[in-house]
């Protein structure tokens, strides 16, 4: 019986200095488990003008993503994100997607890059449109981009029907805005990262069953991929009469 107890004291002591002397470094991180019990981010900043598409927008011009300055790291982002902006909107099955390449759009209207809230040619819409058979445009912008944890991504979208052929006032163009959004996702903020592995763990787990959801956190595709679909979900949907 005492041996049995010396034992069971020289565990409990064997482990109370483990922990007294590992100090906090050698802690493994929190389950997943744990992790998930805080807030989830959902997007806040955006605009709908209605909540379901017209019935006539049904091809979307894709413009280049461009960026408000050309530092190094938004230039860097371009190259990472850019490719996945087509293949996530075409996920979201709103419309069919017409990409437009810097070439294509200098051609057309002199420029290879456009913002939403620069001034516009004219014929800007009028040109796109014809030479895209489109409805709408999608202006795109990528306005923060850190690939280093805390990663950190921004996006600034406007979707703008084609006005009428002509010069056209500044409220028209207003009131051709079907959508626009504009936020900044940083990995850094509890929600963020919850709802980064949520998405990790519904649509990328496939991509490797092994790895936990918290590479995500890691990973600037990935992490953009997210958020992407997060930004993406708040367009206006489609009506179920739509065939």
């Amino acid at each position: 019986m005492r041996v049995g107890r010396g034992l069971q004291l020289g565990r409990f002591c064997f482990v109370v200095a483990a922990l007294t002397t590992a100090g906090c470094h050698v802690f493994p991180p929190l389950p997943n488990t744990v992790q998930d019990m805080g807030p989830r981010y959902k997007p806040s900043n955006f605009y709908l003008r209605t909540n379901a598409l017209p019935d006539q927008i049904k091809r979307v011009a894709l413009l280049p993503l461009v960026t408000p300055t050309a530092t190094a790291f938004l230039k860097a982002g371009t190259e990472t994100l850019g490719p996945l902006l087509c293949a996530e909107l075409e996920k979201c099955k709103r419309f069919e997607v017409i990409p437009v390449t810097p070439e294509q759009l200098r051609q057309w209207t002199g420029r290879s890059g456009w913002r939403a809230d620069e001034p516009l040619p004219p014929d800007f819409f009028e040109r796109v449109s014809e030479a895209t058979g489109c409805d709408a445009i999608l202006f795109c912008q990528l306005t923060r981009y850190a690939p280093y944890q805390p990663l950190a991504v921004g996006w600034k979208f406007s979707l703008v029907a084609n006005p009428p052929p002509g010069p056209a006032s500044a409220q028209e163009m207003k009131d051709k805005i079907l959508w626009c959004a504009d936020e900044v996702l940083d990995a850094g903020e509890p929600g963020v990262s919850n709802a980064a592995r949520d998405y990790y763990g519904q649509h990328l787990r496939n991509e490797a069953p092994s790895a936990d959801a918290s590479t995500i956190l890691s990973s600037p595709t990935r992490f953009g991929q997210y958020t992407l679909a997060a930004l993406l979900e708040t367009m206006p949907g489609r009506t179920t009469s739509r065939r």
